[in-house]
């Protein structure tokens, strides 16, 4: 095969015929030629000393020769006898899997490709070979009905390959010209040169098997050369052509240091007759690699090829290079995405800018198949798709191009059943090209490595750097889009193609959500000198129907924690004997798209029933040791100034102010305000002489609601006070109706009145010095005009009421 070996397409020529000598036998001298890549004539003499003996080199040579000129029956034979060598090399084992997979025994090379990978884990050649073979059906089937395959007329008995479609002709490679007093050959396969030729064609239905075809004729004689030309790729608007050829410029044949004739793309513009002229090599040419299979993309600006130049990742690898004021700058290696450990070779850059290439380094059914990728024109692709059957096969597939709408072209294969070696092949393309982006819905930015499954081939793909997949649907065809990546919620969305414009790109765009993980957690204080709470009853619970969680017991450190689900929100709740519960409410994970740990402190507050406080308080003694208080929001000493102690595990208090592993937190302040000793103030506010609160008074009387709610098993006694003014039989009965009203007020909205007791105390129970006989401003008076709630029993089960409906009378009731 003239322009697709294993290590680069590197072409000799021979002159007119080859000189053996016989200095030091025939090993040496197959040797010799095979280092000359001469692998014809040193496949004959190694013929030859293997017909004399059994000879180990000869038969790791002669396998090398025949993988070279790609006759893989030939080398299987030999590199099963290699391979059962006691020199036998890792390398070798892959190869001989190569040439069993070529000639479909997948089953057999998967076992030798095993031992490579075992042997060079390194080398990822091995692992896509063998996961190709367990991939081979998904690859045989995947694409079934999408492309129909046809041989064209115009091949020879020869080689035929590399097509390109311009002004209804189809220009392609051919070494068929046997013509001529001197016989020029190749070296390395023995064929004659490769030379530029063309057909016309007329457009006959929708597939290229149904064209007609004129006569070939040779493409340009100021092109053609005696020596190999092939690999076309011709500028949008006609004026400029890119081509390879092998170093031969001016009549003069350039050589390696090595002695070898490399591969070099050229230049050539178009005269007003219709020839070509100004053949020029491009400036990333070099003697000492090889350039080849350029194709230039739909603006112009850039241009694709193959090159084994240094610094790439295996064989032949693909570049691309950008046009800057007029002259093609430094190559760029498309990355490892795209190129492997082997061969990429016969680039071709598509208007929508997919790019189509061949390789035998990817996943696929054996030597050179064709894949795809998108990617940003650079070194950013997505990951490669292989075109699958019929369009790739266990042969050498390669040098595919498009024609017209995107739904037809042509490419080359050395498949069984052609008239020569490689042959051009037609085919019809029935299916939408079709983009898959995914990208994060926050940042939107791509995201890469996201597994895209399609529910209508089962075909799983992979995003690249670009967060995109590229692959085929049928026209008008709908599928389910499963979009799966760690640290992000799956998403499935369905995208639909159509067959409006052929060819043309179906884009679907699927935003993802990262995976958000909440959790809550907090410290319980008890109030009494607000240090952490041990002991506590920590319980949660949600609006969205999730199961209700275990209950938490504080220990010493007083925390506490909970998991969180997402689109939730909870209420989280603290209680003790002796004390008030803790509620915080609206605690949210709804509408947050960053993970997030929630907190929320608790604050027991500490409460007297008849018989006394339940709990220490430390208020029968002086203060023995630092408290909060919660005026100033620090921990202080008894004489005020601000305290400094360590608690437990990783709690420490430094200069008043509580540090939680280093992070400031402190108790929240109490639901309620002592008043005095007895009880807790309830800031309702009555106009003098009247039993009605007023309307500012409601939001008080809702959070007494709540705390009995929270706390179903306390019995309270509502407890009211007024100013001086008045007499004292008066303000007696006046309090008793303003303590009967706020019971009523409870009742109304759900308490049970079992649990509560209405107490008027009149004046005999101030907060200030405004008694009988002092004059006091308005401000000073309605102080003393307050209402208090104190818990007067515990333990008493209640049974609540039924609602009685919203005209039930409330007296004492404003609103």
């Amino acid at each position: 095969m003239t322009f697709k070996n294993t290590f680069g397409i590197v072409v000799l020529f021979l002159s007119s015929t080859v000189v053996l000598t016989a200095q030091s036998g025939a090993l040496k001298r197959a040797g010799d030629a095979m280092r000359d890549l001469d692998y014809i004539t040193a496949i004959s003499l190694y013929q030859q000393v293997l017909q004399k003996e059994d000879n180990a080199e000869a038969k790791v040579n002669i396998a090398e020769c025949y993988r070279k000129i790609n006759d893989t029956e030939s080398a299987e034979y030999w590199y099963n006898q290699v391979v059962q060598l006691p020199n036998a090399r890792s390398i070798h084992k892959l190869y001989y899997g190569m040439m069993l997979q070529a000639n479909g025994k997948c089953d057999l090379a998967k076992v030798w490709l095993k031992q490579y990978i075992k042997e060079a884990p390194d080398d990822a050649r091995g692992q896509y070979l063998a996961k190709a073979c367990d991939m081979e059906e998904e690859l045989m089937t995947k694409n079934r009905g999408f492309y129909i395959v046809s041989h064209m007329p115009f091949n020879s008995n020869v080689d035929d390959f590399s097509p390109t479609v311009f002004n209804n002709r189809v220009i392609f490679a051919s070494d068929r010209d046997q013509s001529g007093p001197v016989k020029r050959t190749s070296m390395w396969t023995g064929n004659p040169f490769a030379e530029l030729y063309s057909v016309p064609y007329d457009i006959r239905g929708i597939h290229p098997g149904d064209f007609q075809y004129g006569k070939t004729v040779k493409f340009s004689k100021e092109l053609n050369t005696k020596y190999h030309e092939a690999a076309v790729s011709i500028s949008p608007d006609g004026q400029m052509l890119y081509f390879t050829r092998n170093n031969y410029d001016d009549g003069k044949t350039g050589r390696s240091d090595e002695g070898l004739v490399k591969l070099k793309i050229y230049s050539a513009q178009t005269t007003s007759n219709g020839d070509w002229t100004n053949v020029t090599g491009l400036p990333f040419n070099s003697d000492e690699y090889s350039v080849a299979h350029p194709s230039l993309s739909a603006n112009g600006q850039r241009l694709y090829f193959s090159s084994n130049m240094p610094g790439g990742y295996g064989g032949m690898d693909l570049y691309v290079s950008e046009l800057e004021n007029g002259r093609w700058g430094p190559a760029i290696n498309l990355g490892p995405i795209v190129n492997t450990e082997g061969n990429e070779i016969f680039p071709y850059i598509d208007p929508n800018g997919r790019l189509y290439f061949s390789s035998n380094g990817h996943i696929g059914l054996g030597g050179l198949d064709i894949y795809y990728t998108t990617g940003d024109g650079r070194d950013k692709w997505s990951l490669p798709v292989n075109l699958g059957f019929p369009m790739n096969s266990t042969s050498d597939d390669f040098g595919i191009t498009f024609g017209g709408d995107l739904t037809w072209g042509f490419f080359s294969s050395d498949r069984a059943g052609g008239a020569g070696r490689d042959d051009i092949y037609g085919f019809q393309k029935s299916a939408s090209p079709v983009e898959v982006f995914v990208y994060d819905a926050q940042t939107k930015t791509p995201v890469s490595g996201a597994a895209v499954a399609n529910s209508r081939t089962d075909l799983t793909l992979t995003t690249g750097s670009d967060g995109k997949i590229a692959f085929d649907m049928r026209y008008s065809d709908c599928a389910d889009f499963s979009v799966g990546k760690k640290g992000y919620e799956p998403v499935v969305k369905k995208g639909c193609t159509n067959e409006t414009t052929p060819g043309e790109i179906t884009r679907i765009e699927i935003p993802i959500q990262k995976q958000t993980n909440f959790t809550l957690q907090g410290i319980v204080f008890d109030m009494t000198d607000g240090y952490p709470a041990e002991g506590a009853r920590v319980m949660l619970t949600n609006d969205c129907g999730k199961p209700i969680p275990q209950a938490y017991i504080t220990g010493l450190d007083g925390r506490y924690k909970f998991k969180l689900d997402k689109d939730c929100c909870y209420t989280v709740k603290a209680i003790k004997d002796g004390f008030i519960a803790a509620t915080s409410q609206d605690i949210c994970s709804k509408e947050q798209s960053k993970s997030a740990s929630l907190k929320a402190n608790l604050s027991l507050l500490p409460y007297r029933d008849n018989d006394g406080f339940i709990v220490d308080t430390k208020e029968k003694s002086a203060p023995q040791g630092p408290r909060f208080n919660d005026a100033s929001g620090l921990y202080e000493n008894a004489d005020g100034s601000p305290a400094n102690f360590e608690l437990e595990d990783g709690l420490v208090v430094r200069d008043g102010v509580l540090f939680d592993n280093g992070t400031p937190s402190k108790p929240e302040k109490g639901t309620w305000e002592r008043s005095g000793s007895l009880g807790f103030l309830v800031h309702l506010y009555y106009d003098y002489d009247r039993a009605e609160m007023r309307p500012e008074s409601k939001p008080e009387l809702e959070k007494l609601v709540k705390t009995l709610q929270d706390n179903p098993d306390l019995q309270v006694e509502i407890s009211s006070h007024t100013d001086s003014r008045g007499s004292d039989e008066y303000n007696l009965d006046l309090s008793q109706r303003r303590a009967d009203a706020v019971v009523n007020w409870l009742v109304q909205h759900g308490i049970a009145r079992e649990r509560l007791t209405g107490r008027g105390y009149g004046e005999t129970k101030p907060v200030n010095q405004c008694v009988n006989g002092v004059h006091c401003t308005e401000e000073e008076y309605q102080l003393n005009r307050r209402t208090e709630f104190r818990i007067i029993g515990t333990g008493v089960t209640i049974s609540q009421p039924k609602s009685k409906g919203k005209s039930d009378p409330c007296p004492g009731c404003p609103f």
